[in-house]
């Protein structure tokens, strides 16, 4: 992830794909650090990065193509937290700790 930041110069608020991947690298962390079964750690991951995702609807886009829109992408959510968001949900589904849809 620091290399992502890196060459991107995103961070978390900036309405970028770190805004959900940071808060699921830093739950993934956690669940290691305290033991926590891979099924538990990738479902709490996927809850965190879906909160890092909703919470870009209330920000204004400053990295990527979106920051050319300004203000008009307050009220979207940012495409690239969705993936992670998705990509954690369904990991964790596969782990069978939750049912997929």
């Amino acid at each position: 992830m620091q290399k992502i930041q890196a060459r991107g110069g995103a961070k978390v608020g900036d309405k970028t794909v770190i805004d959900a991947l940071e808060p699921a690298v830093a739950s993934l962390r956690a669940s290691a650090e305290s033991d926590v079964a891979v099924p538990l750690a990738l479902e709490k991951a996927a809850e965190a990065a879906k909160q890092g995702f909703e919470s870009t609807k209330h920000l204004i886009a400053k990295h990527g193509k979106a920051r050319y829109l300004g203000a008009q992408t307050l009220g979207h959510a940012d495409p690239g937290a969705c993936v992670i968001a998705l990509i954690l949900e369904t990991l964790a589904a596969s782990c069978g700790t939750k049912p997929q849809d």
